[in-house]
């Protein structure tokens, strides 16, 4: 996949607007919606559809299933998805966080490039552990860089599915689904330790409501204890912190209802923007 020519999280002094752009080298044409998921640490391209991973996957085939008469297609982005066994030493450390920057940078540049090149397209996004950080912290870059993006493209993301969410905050934006209760004691690993969370492209400590203007599209999925979205809990003892692993790793593909309450509420949105939009070209008759 091309690296986009686009702005990447640079410091608001110097963003540019990206040059236009004809045509895509992205593979699928222009669709009423493009459904982009990022998979999680040590995923592969093979994993799930597309290479979204699994919980990208059922998002997207939740979603897809309940927009009828809307084309839409699914993609993922090209970008290492590093194992998270690399943060176990110094010498590869870096590693893990070049891999969740240039998850980033290929984010947002599959999106400057579709949404010049696709005008009406509008756009849901999902990833689960690793590529929810890549998806928060893209989305968080590109609404306090809005100007370097081209008109509206922030309200064009009809949804954000974030699954396992290292970067949650607490007390977040949105709605919630899973198991894990929210409130100030349930958070992320990244809140707990930002210092360690990112080189170019790093956490925020609020919720998104204070870039986005459409926290109501944002849909956060956690089960509780698991070690990396509800870390308060899953650090409370000596055994709640292997617990929380195991519920990292497999509780949301065992029971993915969460995720289809994520994915339908995300649906919903899509289907009233839609017909909104046969309404005003209606009228426009």
């Amino acid at each position: 996949m091309a690296l986009y020519g686009a702005i990447y999280g640079l410091p608001a002094d110097a963003a540019v607007k990206p040059d236009p752009v004809t045509t895509l080298t992205t593979v699928a044409p222009c669709q009423d919606v493009m459904f982009v998921g990022v998979r999680g640490s040590g995923e592969t391209p093979a994993s799930g559809q597309f290479g979204m991973g699994g919980e990208s996957t059922l998002a997207w085939q939740q979603f897809r299933n309940e927009i009828p008469g809307q084309s839409a297609a699914a993609m993922s982005i090209d970008y290492p998805s590093a194992q998270v066994t690399t943060l176990a030493s110094p010498y590869s450390s870096g590693d893990f966080f070049r891999s969740i920057d240039t998850g980033v940078t290929k984010l947002e540049g599959v999106l400057a490039e579709r949404s010049a090149a696709c005008p009406t397209e509008r756009y849901v996004l999902s990833g689960k552990s690793q590529g929810a950080i890549v998806v928060h912290r893209a989305v968080a870059d590109m609404a306090a860089h809005q100007d370097a993006y081209g008109p509206h493209l922030m309200d064009r993301i009809d949804g954000v599915i974030v699954i396992a969410d290292p970067d949650r905050v607490p007390n977040e934006d949105g709605s919630s689904y899973g198991t894990s209760a929210s409130g100030t004691e349930h958070y992320g690993i990244s809140y707990e330790a930002p210092w360690v969370a990112g080189n170019r492209y790093r956490p925020t400590t609020l919720p998104i409501s204070a870039s986005w203007d459409h926290p109501e599209r944002w849909q956060s999925v956690c089960n509780t204890g698991d070690a990396v979205c509800d870390f308060a809990v899953a650090s409370s003892g000596p055994g709640q912190m292997l617990a929380g692993f195991d519920v990292h790793t497999y509780s949301y593909v065992n029971d993915p209802s969460a995720i289809r309450q994520a994915a339908s509420a995300v649906a919903a949105e899509s289907r009233s923007r839609m017909a909104s939009t046969e309404k005003t070209s209606q009228s426009a008759l």
